[in-house]
């Protein structure tokens, strides 16, 4: 949860706090649909952004297994682990060798 969600749903709780089961219920539909909304304009950039934010220095042959399964779990209607041909992985570990230096 982002802080801003987090703000949303502690607000929308505070203000129903007499009706706890409610409260939850709405505080939770509050911050769903401030997500509608994308005011962050957050967006899923990838799991190699995420490795590279972590900075584990992977090598290619570690993200070569790594990235399918990853891509799967974070995507779920993203193509199969499967799906990830060579020139993908590779594609997504120049960008994550390239990102890794804008998190130190």
């Amino acid at each position: 949860m982002t802080a801003r969600e987090q703000l949303v749903w502690a607000a929308r709780y505070a203000a129903l706090s007499d009706h706890s089961v409610d409260a939850v219920r709405l505080a939770n539909q509050a911050v769903r649909t401030l997500r509608t909304y994308n005011v962050d304009n957050e967006r899923f950039l990838g799991p190699e952004y995420e490795a590279a934010r972590s900075g584990p220095g992977l090598t290619f042959d570690e993200f070569r297994l790594w990235y399918p399964v990853a891509l799967k779990i974070a995507r779920r209607h993203s193509p199969g682990a499967e799906e990830v041909d060579a020139a993908a992985c590779q594609r997504a570990y120049d960008s994550y060798r390239q990102s890794a230096s804008d998190f130190y």
